[in-house]
């Protein structure tokens, strides 16, 4: 939101808002310290606090509307929010390393310094927001662009909690109520770009009125006070300009290239006769993921992995899919194979082997430089592809 204050209301707000965020660590430490047990009850607690934001929007816009803007009101809405908003920035300091990875990696440290980065264009961002907002020249155009900023507020949160009082089975499930989940389930960042629509809005009205100063001033020295402010104020607005787009592209190309569906391994041909399929090993023996793939008779694709084990000669050989994310499936990234929807990277020595997120093991065999592999043992698992 777009907020900015002064004189006394700034320790009053400043007050909350240290309030909200060691509230936040204190909820993020929790779950921290007992995940297991903590875990339903954290949801539950966040669910109830979406409903809660929600309501106190509604509450500080309607005191807003009536009256005049109220700073505890406001502060109050801060405090709340941050506690709901701190523990999932935080959760992401736990996810720099990922299962299988060494402690220090070229990956760990990439998520680090983009958590560092993003982190300090969120800052950025809300300080320019705030300046610019300042910058306004009447309380009139501050009221307007702080309620409709409230407003966008109110109504992100308010379509929130409809999902969190339908999951805390406050409301029945009907279809209006599930068509607002869907929606905003496939929009998530439809009330952050209204948001930097309005401060776009805000900073080219703070640009526009402060071009050059108006009136008459008494000497130089005050006419160039006025013009070094009113240049003070279009510098924070193209500040806001520049963090706003690099805000942007974060949220659309960078997630976009960071989400994208890795390339599929394209399934290879093999030999097959009376039954047994046959695979030179000389084909798969360069160390990387080669998939294949097993029509049954009853019309189920079952897919089936090899790739060279990186002690000895070995060879792992299991399914395209596993016990816990099912036929998700795996795909090469530079020397690693990693699992399509945990995003853990597996360890090759282990493929082969029961457990953890492994791909399905089956029996076959290795003699005379080839694998051969008995296709009743696929059928066996040809249910696991529906």
């Amino acid at each position: 939101m777009i907020f900015s204050f002064a004189g006394n209301h700034k320790k009053l707000v400043r007050a909350f808002t240290l309030l909200g965020l060691l509230a936040g660590c204190a909820v993020f430490g929790l779950r921290v310290y007992d995940p297991r047990g903590m875990n339903l009850a954290l949801i539950a607690f966040n669910r109830y606090l979406v409903i809660t934001i929600a309501a106190l929007a509604l509450v500080t816009l309607l005191i807003i509307f009536i009256s005049r803007v109220n700073i505890f009101a406001l502060s109050l809405l801060i405090l709340v929010s941050l506690i709901y908003l701190v523990p999932p920035v935080l959760q992401y300091t736990r996810e720099f390393i990922y299962f299988g990875e060494a402690g220090i990696s070229t990956n760990a440290m990439l998520r680090a310094l983009g958590f560092t980065l993003g982190l300090c264009v969120c800052l950025l961002l809300s300080l320019s927001s705030c300046e610019v907002h300042k910058s306004l020249n009447t309380n009139r155009e501050k009221f307007i662009f702080l309620f409709l900023s409230l407003v966008i507020f109110a109504l992100e949160f308010g379509v929130s909690s409809v999902a969190a009082l339908q999951r805390l089975k406050l409301i029945k499930l009907t279809n209006a109520v599930f068509q607002v989940m869907i929606w905003r389930g496939e929009n998530p960042n439809a009330f952050l770009y209204s948001q930097l629509i309005l401060a776009l809005i805000m900073l080219v009205f703070v640009i526009r009125t402060h071009m050059k100063p108006s009136g008459e001033y008494a000497n130089k020295a005050l006419l160039r006070k006025e013009k070094a402010r009113l240049r003070d104020c279009r510098r924070w607005s193209w500040s806001l300009l520049l963090f706003g787009l690099t805000a942007v592209f974060i949220v659309i190309v960078l997630h976009y290239y960071d989400t994208k569906p890795p390339v599929e391994v394209q399934p290879e041909p093999y030999d097959i006769s009376e039954g047994v399929i046959t695979i030179e090993l000389a084909k798969v023996s360069d160390g990387h993921l080669h998939k294949f793939s097993y029509v049954t008779p009853n019309k189920f694709d079952v897919r089936f992995l090899v790739v060279k084990k990186s002690a000895g000669t070995a060879y792992g050989v299991g399914l395209d899919a596993c016990d816990i994310c099912g036929i998700a499936g795996y795909y090469e990234r530079g020397d690693e194979v990693v699992c399509r929807r945990c995003d853990v990277v597996m360890n090759k020595n282990t493929i082969g082997f029961k457990g953890g997120c492994n791909p399905v093991p089956f029996e076959y065999e290795i003699k005379s430089g080839k694998i051969f592999i008995d296709v009743r043992e696929l059928e066996k698992h040809e249910k696991r592809f529906k």
